[in-house]
């Protein structure tokens, strides 16, 4: 059995703190260094583990968090939530098969609020939401013609136009997130200033899909795992490393399901739409669980 005392979580808080400077350093230095290191199709087979490996997990803990505020502790709740979880998910993939540039409007808009809390315990509201909006508007305006191929093949050809008319000029997001770590660096939030000028950097510096695999895979989602099993007592930390995996598996068995319904498709763009309208599809139920957990503990 896993056993995780104060001391241990404190060295892996430690960790964490670190491992996103870490990774965006090393990765700038790699392309520094070996400007060609990263073909298109070396980033989508980066993305594509990179995303298994350290994303996927990231709502592996939502039965975990429901059973916290009390919506899935008998047998007839695990199987109403189990339930509403997957039909939601599978809602999302036939909504955005049927609407796809509006499904990836509203799940570029909900991915903003969710990346924004990112920074919940250290800056205000409005200063975060407003890092979760640039967070997604640097790579689409720094990258507007990767990005428009990137949309297009998530959603056609409209998806293409809405990476053009979402491109901001250069000058107007690098002043904003500046003038976001500036308000940090004021309010003493180090921490969050240092990393509003790495997401900076390492938009304007690499291609959208290393950005958002750096960004999405060394902060957002070891943020939120870490987080929960902070919050957990330690003879429950074993217990959540089962459903971790468990729950990781049985996602990456449904995304078989996606992979053999777009079979047909080109390869960059199969894998493309596996890893993002799969995202999607898991995203939207975890920030709904979110949110309620939020409601319920206010």
């Amino acid at each position: 059995m896993i056993q995780t005392d104060s001391s241990s979580l404190t060295k892996i808080l430690g960790i964490e703190r670190l491992l996103f400077p870490l990774a965006a350093l090393v990765t700038l230095l790699c392309i520094h260094i070996f400007p060609d290191i990263f073909s298109p199709t070396t980033q989508l087979a980066v993305l594509g583990i990179v995303i298994v490996v350290l994303g996927l997990p990231h709502g592996a803990l939502d039965p975990w968090i429901a059973e916290r505020i009390g919506i899935r502790n008998n047998p007839q709740q695990v199987f109403l939530f189990t339930f509403g979880y997957v039909s939601i998910a599978t809602l999302v993939v036939l909504i955005w098969a049927w609407l796809p540039t509006f499904s990836l409007l509203i799940f570029l808009a909900i991915s903003a609020w969710h990346f924004s809390g990112d920074w919940k315990n250290s800056i205000t509201q409005p200063l975060r939401l407003g890092a979760g909006a640039l967070l997604l508007l640097m790579p689409i305006g720094f990258h507007t013609e990767i990005v428009m191929i990137i949309f297009e093949q998530l959603s056609g050809e409209n998806g293409s136009k809405l990476a053009q008319t979402l491109a901001l000029p250069t000058w107007l997001l690098v002043s904003a997130m500046g003038l976001f770590a500036g308000c940090a660096a004021c309010h003493q939030q180090w921490r969050a200033a240092f990393e509003f000028l790495m997401l900076l950097a390492l938009s304007y510096l690499t291609s959208p899909l290393i950005y958002f695999t750096v960004y999405f895979c060394f902060m957002h989602s070891p943020r939120h795992l870490l987080s929960l099993f902070v919050m957990a007592p330690p003879q429950q930390h074993s217990r959540l490393v089962r459903m971790l995996l468990t729950y990781t598996l049985v996602t990456l068995l449904l995304g078989g399901v996606l992979w053999w319904l777009w079979s047909t498709l080109p390869t960059d763009t199969l894998i493309l739409r596996l890893i993002f309208i799969s995202l999607a599809a898991v995203t939207v139920p975890h920030m709904m669980l979110i949110a309620t957990a939020h409601f319920k503990t206010a």
